[in-house]
């Protein structure tokens, strides 16, 4: 079974020292195949799920509907820094009173000039290079402008580095994950193991695309300071632990506890893929958790052949409305592909700054004198741009997104039911299967940032720390934003009622 946080009664369960506990890339062993309509666990699955909380955190917005699950232990680290219930805050808090300036200068005790530095790279950075600085002033109150003021005389009074940390993180966190804007926690040394492995294994052109990612994230600085963050932690978690068991006589802390549940509660969690038989001969379902990408192979086993078993079915149901993202690739090549009986293509724009960090991840000065970037002056005309966003950006890149079919098809209706919660590859998959006519969509608007490519990264120079975002901001051929508008669904699910609900009504 794969392993994932619970969510249960409101509380995140397995935070502090129980982080081992909490789980890690988890192998799905094989997936449920059932001829009743059960229940499908809520949850949005990859790391990207865990920064969109992190970033509602910090504007104080409540999660109540248990709907965030991370599929793997970075994500959880970053959220042991953010998140937690009322009184591991307080014993959190406690613990920290008792902690001199020196002991939270995690990161070699910097300077306030250099904390000034870094600041002011961070937003140097966003400005010459991060497409949605106008959309985030537009659409969640983000000022770039304002924010560096304002936040400029925080960083002034830190008195530490932990301090320091945590205003970045609350700077960064006002932008609400637009374009997939976050400041990572512990997650670095998961990620640079990923990205090396993904250099490894690849070839080519994409070998060459995918370096620069590696080159970036591999540098002293963000090791040194990684991992020391990780001790730092580390050290509060096992000093929290000490305080509840001098609170419990003894006894195992609330974390400790939290752990033991959380390890039985994951046994119970299903597999990232479930299929069901909804009405023999009729009406078959597959609920996809995430498109993630280690899942793959284990993935391609279970969906392959319910495909060939249902190919003479009328309906096909996808159910991607807890899937958060992960990997285009896994929509393209284990969904439309399988399925589809001729090639389809949909055509996108990717809008661009020139800066120099986004030079490191796009090359393009190679694109420019290649003809594949164009300046946006010669953006064809687009009755649904945004002008105010097109003027902030000076390239545009135009990418078909082609897939060709690999198996028999289907030769049923295929509907795909969306939500809310779709965003980057799953909005992908949204966006594909309504401009290509491969699904009719079924739900709630999704939330955006399906075209586009893999997030770059800002290092800040001196504390090392990693900052995320998007490059290039996405829009369709009428010139309409993915981020901000996402994807309208064919058919809108009422208030109260579900997408599978307002599916199975239409098939009768």
């Amino acid at each position: 079974m794969r392993k994932k946080r619970a969510w249960l009664g409101g509380i995140c369960l397995g935070l502090s020292v129980a982080v081992a506990a909490c789980g890690t890339d988890g192998q799905n062993v094989g997936a449920r195949e059932t001829t009743d309509i059960q229940s499908v666990q809520e949850g949005l699955d990859t790391e990207v799920a865990q920064d969109r909380q992190d970033a509602q955190t910090a504007q104080g917005v409540q999660e109540t509907e248990g709907t965030e699950n991370v599929q793997n232990t970075s994500a959880i680290q970053d959220l042991q820094e953010t998140t937690g219930t009322q009184n591991e805050e307080a014993l959190r808090e406690q613990v920290l009173s008792e902690m001199t300036d020196g002991q939270k200068n995690w990161m070699g005790g910097l300077s306030k000039e250099q904390r000034l530095a870094d600041f002011e790279s961070l937003c140097e950075g966003l400005r010459d290079n991060y497409p949605y600085v106008k959309l985030a002033a537009r659409q969640v109150g983000a000022d770039l402008d304002a924010l560096e003021t304002e936040y400029r005389s925080k960083v002034e009074q830190c008195e530490n580095d932990d301090a320091f940390f945590y205003v970045l993180k609350d700077f960064v966190g006002t932008f609400s994950y637009t374009g997939h804007l976050a400041l990572w926690g512990r997650r670095y040394e998961s990620e640079l193991a990923d990205q090396r492995e993904y250099v490894e294994k690849s070839g080519g052109e994409e070998r060459e695309r995918l370096e620069p990612y590696l080159r970036t994230l591999d540098n002293p600085v963000s090791h040194r300071t990684y991992a020391s963050m990780t001790k730092y932690y580390q050290e509060i978690d096992c000093r929290m632990e000490e305080k509840r068991a001098e609170e419990n006589g003894g006894a195992r802390g609330e974390s400790a506890e939290a752990a033991g549940e959380t390890a039985a509660v994951e046994e119970a969690m299903p597999a990232n893929v479930e299929t069901k038989i909804l009405e023999p001969g009729k009406t078959a379902y597959v609920f996809i958790d995430a498109f993630d990408q280690k899942q793959m192979g284990t993935d391609r086993e279970i969906l392959l052949p319910f495909y060939e078993k249902v190919k003479d079915y009328e309906n096909l149901i996808i159910d991607i409305t807890n899937n958060l993202g992960g990997s285009m690739w896994y929509f393209d090549e284990l969904v439309a592909a399988p399925l589809i009986k001729e090639t389809l293509t949909v055509p996108g724009y990717q809008l661009f700054k020139g800066g120099e960090n986004n030079e490191t991840f796009l090359r393009i000065k190679k694109g420019v004198a290649s003809g594949l970037y164009q300046p946006v002056s010669e953006l064809p005309a687009m009755p649904k741009l945004n002008p105010e966003d097109a003027a902030d950006c000076d390239w545009f890149l135009r990418e078909d997104y082609t897939v060709k079919p690999s198996g028999a098809g289907f030769d049923g209706k295929i509907w795909l039911l969306v939500s809310e919660n779709n965003y980057s590859s799953s909005e992908y998959a949204a966006m594909f299967s309504k401009a290509s006519g491969f699904a009719t969509l079924v739900g709630r608007r999704t939330s955006g940032d399906g075209i586009g490519t893999n997030p770059a990264y800002l290092i800040l120079p001196n504390s090392g720390l990693v900052v995320q975002y998007s490059p290039m901001c996405g829009v369709t051929v009428d010139g309409a934003g993915s981020e901000e508008h996402g994807t309208e669904p064919d058919i809108v699910s009422p208030d109260g009622e579900s997408a599978l609900e307002t599916c199975l009504k239409q098939i009768g």
